[in-house]
């Protein structure tokens, strides 16, 4: 089956969620001068933005791809709660599963920035073990959804939620209804009875699963060599190491598949990009997706997400448009309404030309260079009847379709689009409608 085979099975698919209901909070603004009582800085908030995080952002994901998703959690009732639950009912999700609890605190993450600089964050919430009576509220959620459901989504982000009983009825149902367990965990230990059928743990997890230190450098060839270990400590069948731009080393049962190269971004935003990752790579899974294209997926899901601003989801189309190549080509007017949109985002866009009929090393390193310039890089393409008026009747050697196919290829270009019309073979008009900052 081809990737869009398998991304058509995502609709079908009903997906329990269990986790942290987090709510990540953005505070965006400049820093141009210390307070005069301490020496800290001084940020003028000049944006906010709420975002769901946590388990709640796995389960929008999960929706936005397409998936039928019953998100189970426990917050509190107070207003982070009450602003979770509009989130939450804004990304589709039903509330009808999240219990809420007067002796918990909502989970809430509030990160303080001046243009791209993090300066602090500031984290609320309960993260005490469940009181008996929040723990069997949830768990008769589970027990009601379980038998109907195709997969489970376990996101244990070591806030009190996921205790050892609720681990062990998760056990116990399984037996009778064999679900596929994708899980996400600080502590992978505590689910090796589950035997999950996916995990994903990123390069820290896994030297914590080794018992190494955090600092620990390994060569990438030595990562190759974690498999058994890791399947020692996880019983997952599938592990799927992340080690950020240095890509993805999978694991089937312990034994090495293949490493994956990811793409490349500048100034990537990778709060929840994980989330993203797992639950395309679950969806892909359940949809009977062979290991390459479960890699392609996850891949191409988290690399949409960390080109967007603060926590974000990849939804289905995007999700098409990732692999298609397509998402790279555009009208002059749709452009223009997508510059738009990643300028309001703080997003610097440059912008270069040309024919680039024969492409050749000259060419990539020179398209390489004008991004370095910026975040975004938009390409102008002459047609092909700009071409032959500029080059003469033999040329161009590779149609316009060709050549955009050729480019869409480059991940330093964002997008592309085309120029030309008699009279005027320039990009001003182009440049003119984008206005990009180079």
């Amino acid at each position: 089956m081809s990737e869009k085979d398998i991304l058509n099975r995502f609709k079908s698919k009903k997906v329990i969620v269990i986790g942290e209901l987090i709510v990540d909070a953005y505070l965006q603004g400049t820093c141009n001068r210390i307070a005069p009582e301490a020496t800290v800085p001084v940020v003028d908030v000049s944006e906010k933005k709420y975002c769901l995080g946590g388990a709640a952002n796995v389960a929008a994901n999960l929706k936005a791809m397409g998936a039928d998703v019953s998100f189970l959690s426990v917050c509190g009732n107070d207003e982070p709660a009450e602003l979770a639950f509009r989130l939450l009912k804004e990304a589709g999700l039903k509330t009808d599963f999240i219990v809420k609890s007067k002796r918990r605190k909502t989970l809430y993450k509030t990160r303080v920035s001046s243009g791209s600089q993090l300066m602090v964050r500031f984290d609320e919430g309960s993260t005490n073990p469940l009181d008996t009576d929040a723990e069997n509220s949830l768990k008769r959620q589970l027990e009601r959804l379980f038998p109907e459901s195709d997969a489970i989504f376990i996101a244990d982000y070591a806030k009190g939620i996921i205790g050892q009983n609720l681990i062990d009825r998760i056990a116990e149902l399984n037996v009778n209804y064999d679900k596929i367990i994708a899980l996400d965990a600080k502590n992978y230990n505590r689910y090796r009875l589950l035997k999950p059928d996916i995990v994903k743990p990123n390069y820290v997890e896994a030297m914590n699963l080794l018992g190494l230190q955090r600092e620990t450098i390994l060569p990438l060839t030595g990562l190759k060599k974690l498999g058994k270990t890791l399947y020692e400590k996880t019983a997952a069948d599938l592990i799927i190491l992340t080690a950020d731009a240095n890509g993805i080393y999978l694991f089937e049962k312990g034994t090495y598949k293949f490493h994956k190269a990811v793409p490349k971004v500048q100034h990537p935003e990778v709060s929840g990009a994980g989330d993203t990752f797992l639950a395309a790579a679950m969806l892909s899974l359940s949809a009977n997706a062979s290991l390459a294209i479960i890699a392609n997926l996850a891949i191409a899901a988290a690399h949409y997400v960390v080109k967007q601003p603060h926590t974000s989801v990849c939804g289905l189309k995007d999700l098409e448009q990732e692999i298609s190549g397509c998402k790279k080509l555009f009208s002059k007017a749709e452009l223009q309404e997508l510059c738009k949109k990643l300028k309001s985002q703080g997003k610097r866009i440059v912008f270069t030309n040309g024919c680039f009929d024969i492409l050749h090393s000259g060419h990539v390193s020179y398209l390489r260079g004008s991004k370095e310039q910026g975040d975004v890089l938009v390409v102008g393409l002459n047609n092909d009847d700009s071409i032959r008026r500029l080059k003469g009747s033999t040329r161009p050697i590779n149609s316009l379709s060709d050549r955009m196919d050729v480019l869409a290829e480059l991940n330093c270009i964002d997008y592309i689009v085309s120029f030309g019309k008699a009279g005027d073979d320039t990009p001003v008009d182009l440049i003119k409608s984008i206005k990009p900052a180079v």
